[in-house]
C-alpha cells in the first residue's frame, strides 16, 4: 500500500498540511516536531510524489548531464559522484551525449533543457562559450536561469559556474617527477585541440620543462585525440627522431595505455627504455602492462561538487568556481632514465 502525507498526519494527529511542511524542513515547524514526523514517515517507508512536488515548488528536482562519452572511464566515474550527490539530494539525473561533437553538445542541452532540468552540468565542453546564449528557462522560484556547471572547463557568463581541475600544476608535477628520475628529454602527447584541459595541460608541461631546466622542444610535442588510438601513432612519431624522448606524459590514461600497448608490440621495454606517465587514473590505470603512473583526478568529487554547485545555485546562495588539485600516483610505468 502506498502512504500518503493524509496517512501520516492521521497517524501523527496533525493535518497534512503540517506534514508537508515537516517534510521539507519548513522552518515554521519546530525541530523536534519535524523530527517526529520524519521518523514516523521513514518508518512508514513513505516516499515523496515528485511530480506533486514539482507541481508546488515549480521545478522537476531533475538535474541534466552532457557529456562526451559514456564510454570514457573519465565521464563514468564523474556521473557516479555526481548521481550520488542528485540522489542524496532528492535529485534525479538524465543525461545525454555529444560524442565529442560541439553542435551535438548543444543539441543535447537543449534536449535536457526541454525535459526541463532544474540545473544542468557539462563535462569536458567542446563549445563552453556558447552557454551564455543558451535559452534556458526561468526557476518559478528564484526568477533565475537554468544554472550551467562545466565540469573541466569554464566560462565567464550569466548562471554560468565551472568546476575543475588544476591541470597546469598537475602536468608540472608529472614532469619534475620524471627530470627527479633523470630523464631530460620529456615528451607529451596532446589531446582534443580547442579543449582547456589539453590547453593546461600542455601549459603545464611547458611549465615544467622550464622549471627543471630543460626548456623547450616543438618537436616532443604529438597531436592526439585523448584516445587509445594515440599511442601507436605518437610512438612511431617519437621514436623516429633523430634523438627520441626517454620519457611520455599523456594528455590522459586512455591514450598512456594505448602507448603502453603499441611498445609492447615494438618490443620496446617500459620502464627499462621508456618510462610513461598518464593522466586521470581511471580505474584500468592500475591493470596496464606494466601499471601506469598517472596524475590523479578527483573525479567522484568532481561530479559531487558540481551538483553542489547546482543545488547552491537553485537555492539562491553564492557559487564560486571550484579548483580541484590532483594527485601523483606511482606506480611502474615509469623509472631511472636509462641514458
Amino acid at each position: 500500500m502506498t502512504i500518503s502525507i493524509v496517512d501520516i498526519a492521521r497517524i501523527a494527529g496533525v493535518s497534512p498540511s503540517t506534514v508537508s511542511r515537516a517534510l521539507q524542513d519548513h522552518p515554521r515547524i519546530s525541530p523536534e516536531r519535524r523530527a517526529e514526523i520524519q521518523r514516523l514517515a521513514e518508518s512508514l517507508g513513505y516516499r515523496p510524489n515528485q511530480m506533486a512536488r514539482g507541481l508546488v515548488t515549480g521545478r522537476s528536482y531533475m538535474l541534466g548531464a552532457v557529456v562526451t562519452d559514456i564510454t570514457d572511464p573519465f565521464v563514468a566515474e564523474v556521473l557516479k559522484g555526481a548521481e550520488a550527490a542528485a540522489r542524496e539530494a532528492g535529485y534525479g539525473l538524465l543525461f545525454a551525449m555529444s560524442n565529442r561533437d560541439p553542435a551535438q553538445e548543444l543539441a543535447a542541452a537543449e534536449t535536457l533543457l526541454d525535459h526541463d532540468v532544474d540545473g544542468l552540468m557539462v563535462i569536458s565542453s567542446r563549445a563552453p562559450h556558447r552557454y551564455a546564449d543558451l535559452p534556458r528557462r526561468g526557476d518559478r522560484e528564484t526568477n533565475a536561469q537554468t544554472p550551467v556547471v562545466l565540469v573541466n572547463n569554464g566560462v565567464a557568463g550569466p548562471r554560468l559556474f565551472s568546476v575543475r581541475m588544476d591541470n597546469v600544476g598537475g602536468a608540472r608535477e608529472a614532469v619534475a617527477y620524471l627530470r627527479r628520475l633523470g630523464h631530460r628529454r620529456i615528451a607529451f602527447v596532446a589531446g582534443p585541440e580547442g579543449g582547456r584541459s589539453n590547453r593546461e595541460r600542455l601549459d603545464g608541461y611547458r611549465q615544467g620543462l622550464v622549471a627543471n631546466g630543460l626548456g623547450s622542444a616543438t618537436e616532443l610535442i604529438v597531436q592526439g585525440a585523448g584516445l587509445p588510438e594515440d599511442g601507436p601513432r605518437a610512438l612511431a612519431t617519437l621514436l623516429a627522431l633523430a634523438d627520441p624522448p626517454t620519457a611520455v606524459l599523456c594528455y590522459n590514461d586512455l591514450a598512456a595505455i594505448g602507448l603502453l600497448a603499441a611498445a609492447a608490440r615494438t618490443g620496446r621495454r617500459v620502464p627499462g627504455e621508456l618510462s610513461v606517465v598518464g593522466f586521470d587514473n581511471i580505474p584500468l590505470s592500475a591493470y596496464a602492462t606494466p601499471p601506469l603512473t598517472t596524475i590523479e583526478q578527483p573525479t567522484a568529487a568532481l561530479g559531487r561538487t558540481a551538483v553542489e554547485s547546482c543545488l547552491r545555485a537553485l537555492a539562491g546562495g553564492a557559487v564560486a568556481d571550484v579548483v580541484l588539485q590532483g594527485r601523483l600516483i606511482v606506480r611502474e610505468s615509469a623509472g631511472p632514465c636509462a641514458r
